[in-house]
């Protein structure tokens, strides 16, 4: 695992409290024990590629804490595809559908994983229905998430596809009304499809109504009720992004 550090603490999956927002919310506690004895904790410095395109995948990340971002290198240039914060996982498509990792995912600050085999996924799917319920549900949420940026990418003009994006990087950050983006401006511009310098017109548009407020990497949110109605989101996405 690319850019890991010593680990000092491996936690209890019975005890994270992560866990009732992950594939184990309805696992048997047979699952959660198996999961518990052979997933591997480890911790990623930010900037360090938790795993890169062709790298073999053996099995999936589970994040715990953290955002990590999803991206494709086509031709020299990188297309940042997703976001990806505490509760979701990344790998899972290609451990289970192939030999090597399609993307590259890189650590957007300190990170925190657990990493889960392809082998003891697939035994835990055979024994544990909810397990394998969970696991479907899961995936059909990212297949409906990347029909909609899809459609997001060819019909919202920019600002809408901007406060989306806030909305989303703020909801991974927690209960907070204000975040650090750890994303240069051109990799903004990338998951949005647009050009930095429209970008850059976009946020200080939303800066000069006061819906946010931007300081260098920082963003204080001050409008959230504005920055929703921007945004265009069905009242599906908004409830999954606080499920």
């Amino acid at each position: 695992m690319n850019g890991s550090d010593s680990i000092s603490e491996d936690p209890n999956c019975e005890t994270c409290n992560i866990r009732t927002k992950s594939i184990l919310q309805n696992a048997t506690p047979a699952t959660i024990e198996k999961v518990n004895n052979g997933k591997h904790f480890d911790k990623h410095t930010r900037g360090s590629h938790i795993f890169k395109s062709g790298d073999n995948a053996a099995g999936f990340y589970f994040i715990k804490s953290g955002l990590v971002r999803n991206y494709r290198s086509n031709g020299g240039k990188e297309q940042t595809f997703n976001i990806r914060g505490p509760g979701d996982w990344i790998g899972f498509r290609d451990a289970i559908s192939g030999d090597s990792y399609f993307h590259s995912s890189i650590c957007l600050e300190d990170v925190e994983t657990c990493y889960i085999t392809k082998e003891l996924t697939q035994i835990l799917m055979r024994e544990d229905e909810n397990f394998q319920s969970e696991v479907f549900r899961q995936m059909a949420k990212e297949w409906r998430e990347s029909e909609s940026q899809v459609v997001s990418l060819g019909t919202k003009q920019v600002h809408s596809k901007l406060a989306e994006l806030l909305i989303t990087l703020k909801n991974a950050a927690g209960e907070t009304d204000e975040i650090e983006i750890k994303m240069t401006r051109e990799v903004l511009a990338s998951i949005i499809g647009t050009t930095t310098e429209t970008l850059v017109r976009a946020l200080t548009d939303f800066k000069n109504r006061d819906i946010v407020h931007v300081e260098k990497n920082k963003v204080s949110f001050h409008d959230m009720p504005a920055l929703y109605s921007l945004s265009e989101m069905d009242n599906d996405k908004v409830q999954r992004l606080h499920s």
